[in-house]
């Protein structure tokens, strides 16, 4: 940048060569060679401003890295008041965060991509209250225990539990792709003014999966108990010995599993053996993060029939079958052993807590 003092000499070397600005450039660049050396039209500049402003004028160029310098400063405030908003609202939409504090969509994106910021969303949860920490906590610190004193413990283990399938059911749109190099505008029907649903149960055992079993209707304490004493008996048959002799039954709190008549039932059939919310073991209640028919099967027999849409009833049931039979060994024992114990541990270091979305 040239210095006032350097242009009141630029302006008695013009004086001094009778204002011809020629050879005022060449004399001041003889005088002052250590200086910057405008062009000749800029001596001309000086007395035209000083005439005109009384002000000397800016070198060429000192106005664009002066305006450079402002719309950086400006640039950095703007930058500052989004993090800053962002640092106290952080559930803000880029929309409202512009709104907010008149910068545009646009350039509050970039900011918050410059400074990778992403937005995360929320795990949906099973809502716990007062006492069920605790529940949770007891529940696993058992749990340890007789994995300590029996290393196979989780082979044993008979996780089960129902869901509910409809033709109304989550559509996988990621498994549904139409490459083009235009837009074809496909679409796929929903049936959504004929409703039909069934409801399923599943257990899993030893790396294998037991039923499906269809029921329609509600579950009640007598029909879960007709289910126990009849169908659950033929799942068994190709179970081994040793799994049979050694098998930990587990459901979790649902009205019919706490029915008078069926607590009686698993007690007279399991012993100390079974897992529930009334059980001779404390099920916690509304933990479904622990429960490898809800971290994993539901997900995983839902996402495989709903790839396409049912056609009826019997389609959605042929479906689950399917995606039953093709479930493999290796998945359901990673489920149900390394994934359990995966998330009891997570659930004892967050106190009981939520903790599903820490380990994603």
């Amino acid at each position: 940048m040239t210095s006032n003092n350097e242009k009141v000499d630029m302006l008695l070397v013009y004086g001094e060569c009778r204002r011809n600005s020629r050879n005022a450039a060449r004399l001041y660049a003889e005088r002052y060679p250590e200086r910057y050396h405008p062009p000749h039209n800029y001596f001309v500049r000086i007395e035209s401003s000083l005439r005109n402003s009384g002000e000397l004028p800016a070198r060429q160029g000192d106005n664009r890295r002066n305006q450079r310098q402002l719309i950086g400063q400006a640039n950095e405030q703007d930058e500052l008041q989004v993090l800053a908003y962002v640092q106290l609202n952080p559930r803000s939409s880029i929309r409202h965060l512009s709104n907010e504090i008149g910068i545009s969509y646009k350039k509050v994106h970039k900011i918050l991509k410059k400074n990778k910021l992403h937005p995360y969303r929320p795990d949906l949860v099973q809502k716990l209250v007062p006492g069920d920490y605790n529940r949770r906590l007891t529940f696993i610190a058992w749990f340890m225990i007789q994995l300590h004193d029996e290393p196979d413990f989780l082979r044993f283990i008979c996780w089960t539990d129902e869901s509910k399938f409809t033709n109304n059911g989550i559509i996988n749109k990621q498994n549904n792709r139409y490459w083009a190099d235009h837009n074809p505008y496909w679409t796929t029907d929903t049936n959504h003014q004929t409703v039909w649903e069934t409801n399923v149960w599943c257990g899993l055992l030893d790396g294998r999966l037991l039923g499906p079993y269809f029921y329609d209707g509600t579950l009640t304490g007598r029909r879960y108990l007709k289910f126990l004493t009849d169908i659950l008996p033929t799942y068994m048959d190709d179970i081994p010995l040793e799994s049979r002799t050694n098998l930990f039954f587990q459901q979790d709190g649902a009205p019919a599993h706490n029915a008078i008549v069926v607590r009686e039932y698993l007690q007279n059939k399991f012993g100390n053996r079974w897992m529930g919310t009334y059980g001779a073991v404390a099920w916690p209640p509304r933990s479904p993060d622990l429960t490898p028919l809800d971290f994993f099967l539901w997900g995983h027999l839902k996402n495989e029939v709903y790839s396409t849409p049912p056609l009826s009833i019997q389609d959605l049931k042929n479906k689950i079958v399917i995606a039953c039979a093709e479930l493999k060994k290796e998945q359901i024992l990673a489920a149900t052993q390394r994934e359990v114990i995966r998330r009891f541990q997570s659930c004892m270091e967050n106190d009981g807590q939520h903790f599903e979305q820490f380990i994603r």
